[in-house]
């Protein structure tokens, strides 16, 4: 009996525990996301932190040298957009819209055309800058070993678009 008391003691700490882990994960890239090349139905992940706020989007891009992207915000709004990219000179331009208002606008450089990565800089109607990153490789370089996105590493200031 006393095994069995102990035993039941012990499944309501696990139970706790482990809806506290899965509380505290972070942000994670779109898993249903395939790049297809030289396609329109192609997906890349698209990543933006919007302002010095420390508010990040997150969703992806749909399309091949031009389409749309849309996604929600850690502040509980959904953006969505156009973007555009101008052939073999690695340059780009998208649109942002966001459903509490805030739009912009961001010219951003390829990394790595094939795979859609990117890198840019923006502007918000509130007058706060904005910076984009798209693309399959994108988790090189803003996700941390335990598969979430990096929002110290996704909302860092830089000079320039592909910097």
């Amino acid at each position: 009996m006393y095994s069995l008391h102990v035993l039941s003691a012990i499944a309501p700490a696990t139970a706790i525990t482990l809806m506290a882990t899965s509380v505290l994960a972070g942000p994670k890239l779109p898993s249903d996301c395939v790049g297809t090349v030289n396609s329109t139905s192609n997906c890349a992940p698209i990543l933006a932190c919007l302002g010095d706020s420390g508010i990040y989007f997150t969703g992806r891009a749909i399309g091949w040298g031009s389409g749309t992207h849309a996604g929600h915000t850690s502040a509980d709004f959904g953006c969505h957009g156009e973007w555009t990219a101008n052939g073999s000179f690695g340059f780009g331009e998208a649109t942002l819209e966001c459903d509490n208002g805030l739009t912009g606008r961001a010219f951003f450089t390829y990394q790595h055309p094939e795979t859609g990565t990117a890198s840019g800089l923006g502007m918000l109607s509130n007058g706060e800058s904005f910076h984009v990153w798209s693309g399959t490789n994108v988790d090189q370089f803003l996700v941390n070993k335990y598969g979430d996105i990096d929002t110290s590493a996704l909302c860092q200031s830089f000079a320039k678009p592909g910097v």
